[in-house]
């Protein structure tokens, strides 16, 4: 709740009349011309032009939409004559022309928006960042491991009978999405830094090519060890133990494929270790005690392919970032520091978030688009048992076929019931 404070603060703190809970700022309606700048994503030229553009703005207190379609100026700007003042919401899409390093004329698509625009005579004009959303080019050794991805992902644990929470029954599944035999060796499965619930304007913005993670977790393996059949799937606790034993309302997950283990820096707080179970290789955590994935929901996850070994990964990926926080007593310069998992390596992206408190996905949009949810909002008791389990698009004979748009929104099924042994298909 803490975040969703602090969000809500820096809304009323604007310059506008008014802020609630339900509707934008109250706003002067008469119509004016609204000139949208649209800057370059990182490492584009100047002379790069912005064509066949789609714009809708979406009025959030009447939901009334307009709607553009064209090439910008050549300074990549657009006018849109006669908008009534009010809050907007805007979404647009092209095609960002652009010559690389070799001057051959090149074209990616693109996105840009924001949550809230306010339109009037005294502010005519908004400027958004472009995001290109075309996939990264992936490095040829990656070919071999697409058709993984995120099966389901639980990380709000369960409620015993007396309806206390219980954590240690967390878990992932990693998918063969293929009609192949995949191999997850050096597979990772990595936490987000950033909170979907709490948007800052961190500096440098890395998301076009790195997604700022604060804990990874590798499957070990030379090549060639850990053999996924097609349709296939990998189970990756966080303790592999009977946990009905503690918790009727779980699982025996004695016979999960890997779980990951910490050794904690406090006597008070140590991990449990099952020795007929193999631990993932820990490449970094941020926590000095136990990893455990955000029990609400409001980090996102990625499943990738390690192109380096720890030592190195620790030395060369590290990233250090300012923002100013804005709060009730006041406001500050903050740094943090975290590691970037580039683009290029990552196979899956899942954006979690609860819809009551989201504010942005915090992955580049090639990755993902939208998010899903185990819960409605901050401290919902009824996400407990409850996860996101990707969906059933087709079958071939017994195998299901994954729904994979990276759009996490269409892709899973939000708030199902959590079962580490489901069949999908089933």
């Amino acid at each position: 709740m803490k975040t969703f404070k602090l969000f809500m603060i820096l809304l009323c703190v604007t310059a506008i009349a008014s802020c609630s809970s339900d509707d934008g700022p109250s706003i002067d309606t008469t119509t004016t011309d609204l000139k949208m700048m649209f800057q370059l994503p990182d490492g584009y030229a100047d002379d790069a032009t912005l064509t066949d553009v789609s714009i809708t703005l979406t009025d959030i207190n009447t939901q009334r939409k307009t709607s553009f379609n064209g090439n910008a100026d050549s300074d990549r700007s657009i006018t849109l004559k006669g908008i009534p003042g009010g809050y907007y919401r805007i979404d647009a899409t092209g095609k960002l022309n652009y010559r690389n390093k070799d001057l051959v004329s090149k074209q990616v698509d693109v996105l840009a928006y924001s949550e809230g625009v306010v339109l009037t005579r005294e502010t005519p004009v908004a400027t958004l960042k472009l995001q290109v959303t075309s996939q990264p080019e992936a490095d040829p050794a990656d070919i071999a491991y697409r058709g993984f991805v995120l099966g389901e992902i639980f990380c709000a644990g369960t409620a015993n009978r007396q309806g206390n929470y219980y954590y240690a029954d967390k878990y992932f599944i990693i998918y063969n999405n293929t009609d192949h035999v995949l191999y997850a060796d050096s597979l990772v499965i990595a936490e987000s830094d950033f909170l979907t619930t709490m948007k800052q304007e961190y500096t440098p913005d890395i998301m076009p090519t790195d997604m700022a993670v604060s804990a990874m977790y590798m499957i070990p393996g030379s090549g060639h060890d850990v053999p996924v059949q097609p349709g296939g799937k990998l189970l990756v606790v966080d303790n592999a133990v009977n946990h009905t034993v503690a918790n009727p309302n779980s699982w025996d997950m004695t016979k999960a494929d890997y779980e990951w283990y910490d050794e904690s820096t406090n006597p008070q707080f140590t991990d449990i270790d099952n020795p007929n179970v193999q631990n993932l290789e820990r490449i970094y955590s941020s926590t000095l005690t136990l990893w455990s994935p955000h029990s609400q929901g409001f980090k996102s996850y990625a499943l990738a392919r390690m192109h380096a070994d720890r030592k190195t990964f620790l030395t060369d990926y590290m990233y250090d970032y300012t923002y100013h926080l804005v709060g009730q007593t006041g406001e500050a310069d903050m740094t943090g520091s975290a590691y970037r998992l580039p683009n290029s390596w990552i196979l899956d992206a899942v954006n979690m978030s609860v819809p009551a408190l989201f504010k942005w996905i915090v992955t580049s949009p090639t990755l993902d688009k939208g998010y899903t949810y185990c819960a409605d909002f901050g401290w919902d008791d009824s996400r407990y048992g409850k996860s996101v389990r990707r969906k059933v698009k087709a079958m071939d004979g017994n195998r299901a076929i994954l729904q994979d748009t990276n759009n996490s929104t269409d892709d899973f099924e939000p708030r199902t019931k959590a079962d580490p042994f489901h069949v999908f298909g089933k």
